[in-house]
């Protein structure tokens, strides 16, 4: 369910930062497979920083699938975090 909400994540990222940008910045948005480099890049947080909006329905948008990715990883973390604390403590006592 974590890997299908971050495709949808990533796939409909870039697909509304191409419509927000295509014109502004044809070399960077001008199609849907060069907005997933962005969308890929920025939903990972590694985000080089050598595409970025400009203009200001493009920077919003980024704010929120910025924010909505940090919350598709974080969840997910901390479930199997939880699960792996839960094992080791399991382990502990068996022994």
């Amino acid at each position: 369910a974590s890997l299908m909400a971050t495709l949808l994540m990533l796939f409909f990222g870039a697909v509304l930062l191409y419509v927000a940008e295509s014109e502004a910045q044809p070399e960077a948005f001008g199609s849907i497979p060069r907005a997933l480099w962005w969308a890929s890049s920025t939903l990972t947080t590694i985000s080089y920083g050598d595409v970025i909006p400009v203009t200001v329905l493009g920077k919003i948008l980024t704010m929120i699938i910025t924010i909505a990715s940090i919350g598709i990883v974080a969840i997910p973390t901390g479930i199997l975090a939880a699960g792996f604390s839960e094992a080791m403590a399991k382990e502990k006592e068996n022994k």
